[in-house]
Formats: structure tokens, C-alpha cells, sequence
């Protein structure tokens, strides 16, 4: 009788995780096109007219994270194009998705579809390395650099235990689809409380941002298999910042607790010539989305000594 209890629980958490997975896609659908180059498939939306601008979100997100701030902020004088990373949002996984050069290629892919380059690039968190990457292999194809909170370099690896789990061969899928499908959703919020303190999260952000769906499988897995690994592909690409030969603004908060602006904004600052460094009063890991006004000016200054 226990085996069939067990089995029948099992049974409903998976039709559950497979449910939810069809809800989300449907709740949050794509609302862009999905490009396909080089190899690779990658959704893009895209909104404005003028210079490009593409947009690349960091850890945990997708492309609807610049869509309540950025996009009424800056659409009347660019054109962006805000992806979703391989993995992520409605972008499908590619291999070796985990690498931040491949993640830079998909970046390039989208650059290249569109015939909008050579563009400004907008990075939040762990976007901010793959724009500094794209910048580093296809100076090309990017004009200037605003990278806000940007999670750039090596750091001590502190991964929530749910992670370092989803992130394990085999086991890890198993583990999203029976744990974190159906508990996720309900977690998310004192996550996102973290991710914005010491300021408060807008009314509305995770439907805006489409969180949700984060605790898909495919994502959650993908997402934290990236995390894992990030701080040593950080350590092999920190050394070559400062070759990067672009205007290049770095937007980082006084508290942020999430990542550590000495470790990482203020460090390269000091590595890129060219940079410049804003520091935004208690914006927490979000200046995009608490102060949208400095990051859009932040792109027209960028956007102007590019010029």
C-alpha cells in the first residue's frame, strides 16, 4: 500500500510539474520572433526605431525583465532588441549554452539577424559578462557598453542548496520538475524581496517579468547549471577587460545583496579604461528597474561618446 501511495504521489507531482510547465508558456507566451542563425535559435522582441540596442538579462530572468522600465524609457530613440539567453524565456537551450562564449555568440546571432549592428549593448547581472564577452570577441559588432549591477568576476561560490541540486547530471531534472516546479512559485517571494532590498519590489514586477517562468524545468535547470559553473569562467575572462576598447558605462548600487559592487563594479571600473562609474543610492541588485531615468541616460551618454 505504501508503494502505490508513493507511486501515486509521484505520479500527480509529475503531472502537476508538466501542467504548470504548459500554464506558464501559455500565461507568459513568446511575444517576439524567434531568429535563427549561425546555428542558433534565440527569441528576440523588439520594439523602437533608431540605433540598436540589445538588451541581455542576467541569472534567474528573461527578456520581459526590461519590458515595464526600459522599454517605455528608451523605444522613442533606439531600436531594441531584447533576447531571451540561451535557455531562458522562450530561447531554446543550446549546447554548451553554460559557457559565456556561447551564450556571446547567441548574443552576436541576434546582432547579426536583425541588421542592427553595430549596437549599444544593455546588460543586467550575469548579462553584463556575456555583453563584456560579445564585446571582447566581436568588437564589430558593439558600439558601447552600459552594464548594470554587472556579476563580471571571479567571487567565493555561495550557491543556494536548491541550485547546486538542479545543477546535478540526472538528478537535477528530476529534482525541478518534482521540487521546484510546484514550490518555486511559492518561494519566489522573499527572493525577489532580497533581490530589490534595500528598496521595495514595484506591485506587479514577477507577473510583469514574467518569473514564472524561471520554475519550468528546462529553465531552472539550465539557469542553475550556469550558476555553478560561473565563477571560474569569470577568473578566465576577468584578465582581458582591459583590452576592451569601448565607451563603456557601469551603474551599480551602494547596497547591493546580491552581488558585491566592490568585487565587481568597482573592480571593473578600475580594469577598463574607458569606463565610467555611476553609483546609485539604495537600488539594490535592480537600477534598471528603480532608477530607469540613470540607466536610459546612461545609454544616451554612452551612445553619444560613441559616436
Amino acid at each position: 500500500m505504501l508503494a502505490a501511495g508513493a507511486a501515486a504521489i509521484a505520479a500527480g507531482v509529475g503531472v502537476y510539474g508538466w501542467g504548470y510547465e504548459a500554464w506558464a508558456n501559455a500565461r507568459w507566451p513568446a511575444m517576439g520572433r524567434m531568429i535563427r542563425h549561425d546555428g542558433i535559435r534565440a527569441h528576440v522582441m523588439e520594439q523602437g526605431e533608431g540605433p540598436g540596442l540589445l538588451c541581455i538579462h542576467g541569472a534567474s530572468a528573461n527578456g520581459r525583465e526590461f519590458l515595464p522600465t526600459i522599454a517605455p524609457a528608451l523605444a522613442g530613440e533606439y531600436r531594441l532588441l531584447i533576447m531571451d539567453r540561451p535557455g531562458h524565456g522562450h530561447s531554446p537551450a543550446v549546447r554548451r549554452a553554460r559557457e559565456i562564449l556561447t551564450q556571446a555568440k547567441a548574443a552576436a546571432a541576434v546582432v547579426a539577424a536583425s541588421g542592427a549592428g553595430p549596437v549599444l549593448v544593455l546588460g543586467h547581472s550575469f548579462g553584463c559578462a556575456v555583453g563584456l564577452r560579445l564585446a571582447l570577441e566581436r568588437p564589430d559588432l558593439v558600439r558601447g557598453l552600459v552594464l548594470a549591477a554587472p556579476a563580471c568576476n571571479p567571487f567565493p561560490p555561495k550557491h543556494a542548496w536548491h541550485t547546486r541540486a538542479a545543477a546535478l547530471p540526472i538528478v537535477g531534472p528530476v529534482f525541478a520538475h518534482a521540487i521546484v516546479t510546484p514550490l518555486g512559485p511559492v518561494l519566489a517571494k522573499p527572493a525577489v524581496a532580497n533581490t530589490f532590498a534595500p528598496a521595495a519590489a514595484p506591485e506587479g514586477y514577477a507577473h510583469a517579468a514574467g518569473m514564472g517562468l524561471l520554475f519550468r524545468r528546462r529553465q531552472f535547470v539550465e539557469n542553475a547549471r550556469v550558476m555553478v559553473g560561473i565563477s571560474a569562467e569569470f577568473a578566465a575572462q576577468a584578465p582581458l577587460y582591459p583590452t576592451i576598447d569601448v565607451p563603456v558605462v557601469i551603474i551599480t548600487s551602494d547596497d547591493d545583496r546580491v552581488v558585491s559592487p566592490k568585487r565587481h563594479a568597482y573592480a571593473l571600473n578600475d580594469a577598463i579604461d574607458q569606463a565610467e562609474l555611476i553609483v546609485t543610492p539604495k537600488a539594490g541588485h535592480m537600477p534598471h528597474q528603480i532608477r530607469p531615468d540613470i540607466v536610459a541616460q546612461a545609454v544616451r551618454r554612452v551612445d553619444q561618446r560613441a559616436r
